[in-house]
């Protein structure tokens, strides 16, 4: 690969002297040579998922390791809500000085095997600058601010993460004893759900995170006993103040990864009450489902705001052009 790139794309005019790219194109060999040799220590034979170009994957494994016992989960019949949270963020445009986001969180709350009903906050407009974050009452610190700034991603993100983690708050602050699910991992290094350790969660404090990624549920023994489990079951990866386990609420249905924090229960009892208490499709939990639904934005949800805020702050739309197809072209053949 690497000789196809030095002779076809690399090759310049001058026969006489190097390339010159020649230093890291040996570079780039050495380098390959090093990962060829490592990949057959720890690639050679291993089952492998391909990606499909950023979606979120699920593998299916045909083997079961019989030294993998699950546990099964069993339904404890104790009417305790389940309130789940999602949120959206989304670019609404931008001046020279900054960008001006809409950002939307959605609760779906399930009790005793169905959706009761469902609270959605926003549309909520956040102006991002060299100022801070207007509109959302978040303090960033210098480096946070310089990120959001930079990319509409990375500010999307922490819009979204701001939102939901104050919402997650409200819900563990609430009197009402209920489980508080997200989707997400409690662990990710990046993420909003953190600092929710057990000792701040109250005493019937009890919030689960709900992944979907196969970066973070892949781990082929126990998914292959769970998914030849012929009920609702769980096996536990990591325990500790935060437990990560892999689970599966249908018998048919798929396995997530769960991170589970609680202070005064065990996983076994929380898992039960959201078998109980939640409904559940293809093994994804209901309440969850309706708030994403109830969190993302339509088209007729981004005009509407892009004419709001048109009207409200007197704005001048420019008139804008595609820049990636002018600039590059077009190519049927990427991925």
């Amino acid at each position: 690969m690497v000789a196809k790139m030095s002779n076809s794309i690399l090759s310049l005019p001058d026969e006489d002297g190097p390339g010159l790219l020649d230093p890291l194109v040996n570079e780039l060999r050495r380098s390959f040579a090093e990962l060829a040799q490592s990949a057959e220590r720890h690639l050679s034979g291993r089952n492998f998922i391909f990606s499909r170009y950023g979606k979120d994957i699920y593998p299916y494994i045909e083997d079961m390791d019989a030294s993998q016992a699950p546990g099964c989960i069993i339904p404890l019949k104790e009417g305790r809500p389940v309130a789940s949270v999602d949120s959206t963020c989304v670019l609404v445009g931008e001046t020279s000085e900054g960008a001006l986001y809409a950002a939307r969180t959605a609760v779906g709350v399930s009790f005793e095997g169905a959706v009761r009903k469902f609270f959605r906050l926003g549309p909520i407009l956040v102006y991002a600058s060299s100022a801070g974050l207007t509109g959302l009452g978040s303090q960033l610190s210098r480096a946070e601010l310089g990120m959001v700034l930079s990319d509409h991603a990375i500010a999307e993100r922490v819009i979204r993460n701001t939102l939901e983690s104050r919402v997650v708050e409200a819900l563990l602050g609430s009197r009402e004893r209920m489980v508080v699910m997200a989707d997400g991992s409690l662990k990710h290094p990046f993420g909003q759900f953190n600092r929710f350790l057990p000792s701040r969660l109250g005493e019937a404090g009890c919030l689960v995170g709900f992944s979907k990624s196969s970066n973070l549920i892949f781990n082929e023994a126990a998914l292959g006993s769970l998914t030849h489990e012929p009920r609702p079951s769980y096996h536990i990866l990591e325990d500790g103040d935060v437990a990560t386990l892999l689970a599966k609420f249908a018998t048919d249905g798929l396995v997530f990864r769960l991170d589970v924090a609680c202070r005064n229960d065990t996983v076994e009892s929380v898992l039960g009450r959201v078998l109980w208490n939640d409904a559940f499709s293809a093994g994804y939990p209901e309440s969850l489902k309706v708030a994403h639904h109830l969190s993302v934005f339509s088209k007729a949800d981004d005009q509407a705001i892009k004419a709001y805020v048109t009207r409200q702050f007197r704005l001048r739309s420019l008139p804008t052009f595609t820049l990636r197809t002018i600039a590059l072209g077009t190519f049927k053949g990427g991925a």
